[in-house]
């Protein structure tokens, strides 16, 4: 995997994120440079009070880049058994004791319905960041993401860079799709940034992840493509624990 010397062209860039607060957790070293950032799910039926809180954090959001789809999420987290995971055709299989016909039928359709709701607002984009397709700790809603950013690329044209974020259970997924991945960047995470916007998901009740997260320094995006590393090519991922 080749290194580039530094990022891509941002000026008509794009953040694509399923959950507010994603964009917080694996983009804060490029969520002020972009031109947009794209949050996609508001509502979780299994968490009612997500929705309202998320929808107060948007309308109160300190920068000006950001905008929501505020689609319903299929609400996917627990349906994913981890000793076997597998892809789909629409993200991850959803093959838990949990994952019910009704809940994998809603999972199914969202990739229609992300698909519909991004294929307009990318148009026209250069660089396109969003999910990796291991869904960083393991999402199924951020593996269906990165898969439906990815089916847009050929339309659009755009260079897709995936999260460089990992975990313990993410790791064979991970070794699985990292050989189709071209080249990476890293640059510094910005904390000062993101801590009022963390904050103010924890005020309104919809911040999702441990509230003593300690944030790396550093985060990495690894471009898609076919490019095969050379021998003895390095990079970086962050190991996150979940």
């Amino acid at each position: 995997m080749a290194h580039l010397d530094s990022p891509p062209d941002l000026s008509h860039s794009c953040i694509v994120v399923a959950h507010p607060d994603d964009e917080v957790l694996w983009f804060s070293s490029v969520l002020d440079r972009v031109e947009r950032v794209i949050l996609c799910f508001e509502d979780c039926a299994d968490y009612p009070l997500l929705g309202p809180g998320r929808r107060a954090v948007v309308d109160a959001y300190p920068l000006p880049n950001v905008s929501s789809l505020r689609l319903p999420e299929p609400c996917s987290v627990h349906l994913v058994d981890w000793s076997r995971p597998e892809w789909s055709d629409v993200g991850l299989r959803l093959n838990a004791p949990a994952a019910t016909a009704e809940r994998s039928a809603r999972y199914r359709s969202t990739y229609d319905t992300l698909r519909a709701a991004l294929a307009e607002p990318l148009r026209g984009t250069t660089t396109v960041f969003t999910h990796n397709p291991w869904g960083e700790y393991g999402h199924p809603d951020h593996v269906q993401l990165a898969r439906v950013v990815e089916s847009l690329q050929p339309e659009h044209g755009f260079r897709l860079f995936f999260s460089g974020y990992i975990a313990h259970r993410t790791m064979p997924l991970a070794a699985a799709g990292l050989p189709r991945l071209g080249r990476w960047f890293e640059l510094p995470t910005q904390p000062e940034l993101v801590a009022p916007i963390e904050a103010l998901y924890r005020r309104h009740g919809c911040w999702t992840w441990p509230v003593d997260y300690q944030r790396f320094a550093t985060e990495s995006f690894l471009e898609a493509g076919d490019a095969r590393p050379a021998p003895g090519a390095g990079f970086r991922l962050n190991c996150v624990t979940a």
